[in-house]
Order: C-alpha cells, then structure tokens, then sequence
C-alpha cells in the first residue's frame, strides 16, 4: 500500500512539474522563430515577406527581437520585475546607475519603454515610444505551441487607424 503511494505521488508530482515547464512561456520561446505574415490587412505592419522572431535569455532576463521585411518591429531586453509575471528594462550598470542616473527608461525624454508580462502560457511584449508629442505602441504577443508559436502584433499610433497582422511562424536552424 504504501508502495502505491509513492507512485501515484511520484506520477502526480511529474505531471505537476512537466506542466508548469509547459506553461512557461520564456522558456518555450526561446530560440529563431520564421514565416509569413498569415493575416494582415492591407497597409499593416511588417510589409509583405517573412517575419523573424528571436528570444533568448532566461526566465528571469531575456531579450526579444521581432522583424519583418522592413527592418525591427520590436526589440527589448527584460528582467523580473517586482510585480509577478511583470517584466521591465533590466537596471542600469556602471557609473551612471552609482550615481543615481540613468536606471530609468523615459519615454518623455525620446527612450521608447518596452516591456513585458506572462499571462499563462502566453508572454506579451509592449513597446512605448513618444516623439514630438506622436505616440506609438506596440503590443505583440507570443504563444508557443510545440515546434511552431503564434504571433499577433498591433500597432496603435497618434492619428492613425490600428494596424495588426497575425502568424504562425516555425522553428528554425539559423
């Protein structure tokens, strides 16, 4: 009887495991991602071509790097924020972040702001960027699924109509 125990423990302890490795969106991401752009309304984002996605990095800091044909659509470095699933600009180093300066990003002072959050097994990328009042924000989120991940990206900029693509972009070697 007691044998039992232990199995059906050790079986449910595994599947405990094996799915929050699972739901672990970084983790899932990580590596080169390609493919086309699958629906995208005439004039979005991205142009016409393949997109490429990049992330890597830990679970506690990584980067992301999202392209399409004409040229980055969003790119940041992230670390653990002090909110759970909450990531943001990792901390400054060196002289500056000594003496107080430069440990913040500021969107008002013409740095875009980009950050991140874990929603289930789902990581969402935002990217702030304010130039002479116009604004632009980017919001692409990230759902891996075994050897392929799906994307949708959104732009919303000052005066203009919301422009959005989705894909379903696969693993790749390079």
């Amino acid at each position: 009887m007691r044998e039992r125990r232990f199995l059906a423990l050790t079986v449910l302890l595994g599947s405990l495991i094996a799915g929050a490795a699972a739901a672990e969106p970084i983790a899932a991401s990580r590596g080169r991602w390609s493919g086309p752009i699958a629906d995208r309304p005439a004039g979005g984002p991205g142009g016409a071509g393949r997109i490429e996605l990049r992330v890597d990095g830990t679970a506690d800091r990584f980067t992301v790097d999202f392209a399409g044909p004409g040229g980055s659509l969003v790119a940041g470095e992230f670390s653990v924020g002090k909110q759970k699933d909450v990531f943001g600009p990792p901390a400054a180093k060196g002289l500056m972040s000594f003496l107080g300066r430069g440990s913040e990003v500021n969107p008002l002072e013409g740095k875009p702001l980009a950050w991140a959050r874990r929603d289930g097994e789902t990581l969402i990328v935002y990217r702030l960027d304010l130039r002479g009042g116009a604004h632009r924000l980017d919001r692409l989120e990230l759902k891996p699924s075994g050897e392929r991940i799906g994307v949708v990206f959104e732009r919303r900029e000052h005066d203009r109509a919301l422009e959005s693509f989705t894909a379903s972009l696969e693993r790749s070697a390079r």
